[in-house]
């Protein structure tokens, strides 16, 4: 429990009785709501959307905080204390869940090795229109752009940027279509024909549940974004890539299924 509860902080903001939340400091993962914050960056992740982040706020160790406040926890389990978040506190619980299925089932041995079957919806019409798109690991982020513009209205003149989860003007994997990534001219940023699946899987541990996203016309940004709805070895991705009824492909990827309104 001693690796766990060293993994968390406990953010206190400056206004009286507010309820400190969960800091994960071993995310790897940019601030999902960077944009929110105040001044330089916080350190970590806060394991909720709600309020923001100032590089001011107090930030104690989990231990310290629930000794302080002689809170009976030994560890993040439970029903959230009053003290914590319940937000984070129920995220945080469900983030530790899916890490312990994962080492049970060895999923980071797999990792970068499998394909994935990627449900690429628009935000606000995800129930009215989403489309399925199978991808091996050599599948490039080029070959995934081409598809996700076929059933977009996105075209070269659309600026536009892969990420993770639901980041927006930020991102983690700094992926831009070629086309972009030369008039960018900042080789921070990664070519889309030279990032293929298995490079994003290893960066961000991809696997059954997770997200990756699609932010474009950053004035007022908006986004698509599909969930990691299945897990393929390399077998069966091959045999869906070769069944009759595909939408449209590349060399390794498809649209295999998709409902439209």
């Amino acid at each position: 429990m001693n690796e766990i509860t060293d993994r968390f902080l406990i953010e206190i903001g400056s206004g009286g009785g507010t309820v400190g939340h969960i800091i994960d400091i071993d995310a790897t993962g940019s601030e999902t709501n960077s944009h929110l914050s105040l001044g330089p960056s916080a350190p970590g992740e806060k394991m909720c959307e709600r309020g923001y982040r100032h590089h001011r706020f107090q930030r104690v160790p989990f231990r310290t905080f629930v000794e302080y406040h002689e809170i009976e926890k030994a560890g993040i389990e439970g029903n959230a204390p009053e003290e914590i978040c319940s937000y984070c506190w129920s995220n945080t619980l469900n983030a530790l869940e899916k890490e312990q299925e994962r080492a049970d089932e060895d999923v980071s041995e797999r990792i970068g090795t499998v394909g994935y079957r990627l449900r690429w919806k628009q935000k606000g019409r995800a129930r009215d229109e989403w489309y399925d798109i199978m991808v091996r690991p050599e599948t490039t982020m080029a070959e995934l752009d081409k598809l996700v513009c076929r059933f977009t209205t996105l075209n070269d003149l659309h600026l536009r940027m892969y990420g993770l989860e639901e980041e927006y003007l930020d991102s983690s994997l700094n992926i831009l279509p070629d086309h972009q990534y030369e008039q960018a001219g900042d080789r921070s940023y990664a070519r889309a024909s030279e990032m293929t699946i298995a490079d994003v899987s290893d960066r961000a541990s991809l696997w059954e549940g997770d997200r990756l996203s699609m932010a474009y016309d950053f004035g007022t940004p908006s986004h698509y974004y599909c969930i990691v709805k299945d897990v393929y070895e390399s077998e069966a991705v091959n045999e869906r890539l070769n069944e009759s009824n595909i939408i449209a492909s590349t060399d390794t990827a498809a649209i295999t299924k998709e409902k439209r309104p």
